[in-house]
């Protein structure tokens, strides 16, 4: 059964209700906004019904979960289904960085020389919708920028993310956030058989490649001109241990080699980054310490049928309640540094159990590259590591 101390509650303009059937709400750490699906029958007489009108499509709401804020966001769709007896009402619905992230760029469409923090800034200004960086956010400065016609702000500022190995997301707070390197903190901690009620990992290496080739052009100038500014290209290094590069043309013209490097290195990290991922379910809404599990935590999970001893990070988190499940949250778990989260992998933390043998484990840090055979391209000039990877 739903626990009574665990209400969802739905505010609009003053006025909350909190009779619901089913709660499904989703924080999302790297998509443009968290969405929310509520059901309840409605049992009042007609009067009072028409009392609670206001929460229609375009109506903006707080969500509220066991007390603690949860969405800031707008009803998007309204269904309604009855009988002579009852009166069925399902709302859907969407963080307030909705509206941002599918808008269209009306003004401005030059940003050269302006870094990626200041772009968004410019981008996002019209909207009310405020802009967080997690980490200290890329400096380097775009040479030539423009946003094409019509594109929406999301996938305007997703597309020159990328070669500054920016990872776009947002918060329940309705704020995009500009996540860059950073170093999280440990809060929770998920033990199996003390609160871990399911788990699914799953290992994989499907999305690897044993190497990563990025290339560019850009336009010639005094100081860069012939091959130099037409055939610029870079390398990084996978883990997979047959011959299958990725090539990666640049989204927009790089200026130097160290920008195609750097390119190179974001691509392989976030490919690399896919070998473990893991949905682990926990009774309730509310932690040990009654605060909600939020999306971008840092999480030690000691789990040895799922062979997990890591820090991980909650990429996405999932609140439901109904009566045949109860109150639940679903994490969706990934390596820290997938999310540019450079915390301490290291196992064996103070007081927790720890399974037979080395408390060691290859799944504890990123991958070490075999270097497979070298494909047939010329290789490149050699570059700087850019702090792409990190190494064991």
């Amino acid at each position: 059964m739903p626990n009574p101390s665990e209400v969802a509650t739905i505010e609009v303009n003053g006025v909350q209700f909190d009779d619901w059937e089913s709660v499904w709400v989703q924080h999302r750490w790297t998509e443009g906004y968290p969405i929310f699906r509520f059901t309840c029958a409605e049992r009042d007489p007609l009067p009072q019904f028409w009392e609670k009108r206001q929460f229609e499509p375009g109506s903006m709401v707080r969500i509220y979960l066991g007390g603690l804020l949860a969405v800031v966001g707008m009803i998007l769709v309204r269904q309604v289904a009855y009988d002579a007896r009852t009166h069925g009402v399902m709302l859907q619905g969407v963080g307030r960085t909705w509206c941002a992230q599918r808008a269209s760029i009306l003004g401005k469409n030059n940003f050269d020389g302006m870094s990626f923090e200041q772009v968004a800034r410019s981008v996002l200004a019209p909207t009310g919708v405020k802009l967080v960086p997690v980490g200290k956010l890329n400096p380097l400065p775009f040479v030539r920028l423009q946003n094409e016609p019509g594109e929406t702000i999301w996938n305007f500022l997703e597309r020159i993310a990328r070669p500054r190995g920016i990872v776009l997301g947002s918060d329940h707070e309705g704020n995009m956030l500009a996540i860059d390197y950073h170093k999280g903190e440990v809060v929770r901690e998920l033990i199996e058989g003390q609160n871990i009620l399911r788990c699914q990992c799953t290992k994989s290496v499907k999305d690897k490649y044993s190497y990563y080739w990025v290339r560019g052009q850009t336009a010639a100038n005094n100081q860069q001109h012939g091959r130099k500014a037409s055939e610029q290209e870079a390398k990084a290094p996978g883990s997979l241990q047959c011959y299958s590069p990725l090539l990666t043309p640049a989204e927009q013209p790089v200026w130097n080699e160290m920008e195609v490097a750097q390119r190179a290195y974001n691509e392989a990290l976030w490919h690399e980054s896919t070998d473990i991922e893991a949905n682990i379910t926990v009774q309730g809404w509310l932690t040990a310490d009654a605060g909600l599990w939020l999306a971008g935590q840092d999480i030690y999970v000691w789990s040895p049928m799922a062979m997990l001893d890591m820090v991980m990070k909650v990429e996405t988190a999932t609140f439901t309640q109904d009566r045949s499940s109860g109150t639940l949250t679903t994490l969706h778990l990934v390596p820290p540094w997938r999310l540019k989260d450079q915390s301490d992998l290291n196992v064996g933390r103070p007081g927790v159990p720890q399974p037979p043998g080395p408390a060691t484990s290859t799944m504890n840090q990123p991958p070490v590259s075999p270097k497979p055979a070298e494909p047939p391209d010329p290789a490149p000039p050699t570059l700087p590591d850019p702090g792409g990877i990190p190494q064991m």
